[in-house]
């Protein structure tokens, strides 16, 4: 698939690379882009490469991560601040390849949209099928840029922050500012509007279907605390899947347990590369690290421990070093958990963290007669167990703190501690360089 891929990039996808290499502070000449078939189009959105690469900045807010003081001296200046949990991460002239990926993940969506749109193929399978794909991948970005920098749709804040967003084709269009609800009120019609024309599964995972559009529906609800809708879109997932893996039939000696495209794997992406996430002293937060009882495969599955006996992480679904931050089947399991018992739907909660935990531990003692504050403290610990370094955790972050204002994190360093705890420090501000550049 590389290999095809690439010969049909010539000549197009080449050109917009080398037009996005300087994406905000040198406008790509719109006369190089000049795509005339399905085709092509399709090479366009198979540039799984690029468009499958998700922010850094998530991993770096997470709180399930630390590291030292030497390692953090060594980290840019908008890696040290983002660690700490700086509102101001960047500073005033530097670049942010979080958001200039996001960006241009989103000019391929609208150029894709706008070439299929004034094709001749018009309602084609194929045209219906691409259009699709690129609606999914504009929401997709959209709601990575939502979760960073907005306010949560629950803030007291959101009617005073809005962010830059360019819906054309066209690099140099008046970018239109948008709050939380006008965005994310966006960005499930994109969603909802993509279901009805993607198939029913994709050809290949780094391709977007059905399932991706309600797995990522799921998730905006759950974000937004819509419990019926996020467990109807979460059930959908789970009932068109491939089911759960059984970690009892896995070895957890291999150095990288997970294979790439496992049964699990609903739609693939993986983080940024970053030499952060592969360091020695990138441990797991220890409390997290001892909440995985001794029964609990994914332990040994998931962890190493360094010489000084620090968990380190080796369970990416990506079947090697980079974090795999796509949609897995075992997410909609602990979506629609959660979403059930906070519906008041108890039962059938704990029929989803049951059947989940019958393959993540063994000998198995099913979760029964729980109330109903007993079973949303396990779903959301089971929450922090299974989706462990898959970056999710930023947005749990976020939502918690709306649920639970008494929420609350903290890391140290130099002697120094640094707490996340005030609303505001849940939205960032936005790069300003890329700004300036962007509404130039």
């Amino acid at each position: 698939m590389n290999c095809n891929i690439k010969k049909n990039l010539t000549g197009l996808v080449f050109l917009i690379l080398f037009s996005c290499d300087g994406f905000l502070d040198e406008k790509p000449q719109k006369s190089l882009l000049v795509p005339q078939s399905l085709k092509e189009v399709r090479a366009m959105l198979d540039y799984y490469n690029f468009l499958t690469n998700t922010p850094l900045l998530p991993f770096m807010m997470s709180d399930e991560w630390s590291t030292t003081n030497v390692e953090w001296e060594n980290f840019v200046p908008w890696q040290q601040n983002s660690y700490l949990w700086r509102k101001s991460i960047f500073e005033p002239q530097e670049r942010s390849s979080d958001y200039q990926t996001l960006h241009r993940q989103m000019f391929y969506a609208n150029t894709a949209l706008h070439l299929l749109e004034n094709m001749e193929s018009g309602n084609s399978p194929q045209n219906s099928q691409m259009r699709g794909e690129a609606l999914t991948l504009r929401a997709r970005v959209l709601f990575d840029l939502a979760t960073l920098f907005l306010p949560g749709p629950q803030s007291t804040l959101k009617g005073q922050i809005k962010i830059p967003v360019n819906l054309s084709q066209d690099i140099n269009a008046s970018l239109i500012r948008m709050g939380i609800d006008e965005l994310l009120g966006m960005i499930k019609e994109d969603l909802e509007e993509a279901f009805t024309i993607l198939p029913d599964r994709a050809e290949i995972k780094t391709r977007p279907d059905k399932r991706t559009a309600k797995a990522i529906l799921a998730r905006i609800h759950l974000y937004e605390q819509n419990w019926d809708k996020a467990l109807s879109a979460a059930t959908y997932v789970i009932e068109n899947a491939d089911g759960l893996m059984d970690f009892k039939k896995l070895n957890s000696s291999l150095s990288y347990p997970f294979s790439v495209f496992n049964q699990e794997t609903i739609f693939f992406q993986q983080m940024q590369t970053s030499i952060i996430t592969i360091r020695p002293t990138t441990e797991l937060s220890k409390a997290l690290y001892e909440s995985y009882q001794k029964n609990d495969l994914r332990k040994a599955l998931f962890f190493r421990l360094s010489p000084t006996q620090g968990a380190l992480f080796k369970g990416s679904y990506t079947g090697g070093f980079r974090l795999f931050s796509g949609i897995g089947i075992s997410e909609m399991y602990l979506t629609a958990a959660e979403a059930a018992i906070r519906a008041g739907k108890l039962e059938e909660g704990l029929q989803r963290l049951n059947e989940l935990g019958s393959v993540r531990y063994s000998d198995f003692k099913p979760w029964n007669s729980l109330q109903q504050q007993e079973a949303l403290e396990l779903a959301i610990a089971e929450r922090n167990r299974e989706l462990v370094f898959r970056c999710l955790r930023w947005m749990d972050m976020k939502r918690l703190k709306y649920l639970n204002p008494s929420f609350q994190a903290s890391r140290e360093i130099n002697g120094t501690k640094f707490t996340l705890m005030e609303e505001d420090q849940f939205i960032l501000d936005l790069p300003p360089y890329e700004v300036e550049l962007g509404m130039q």
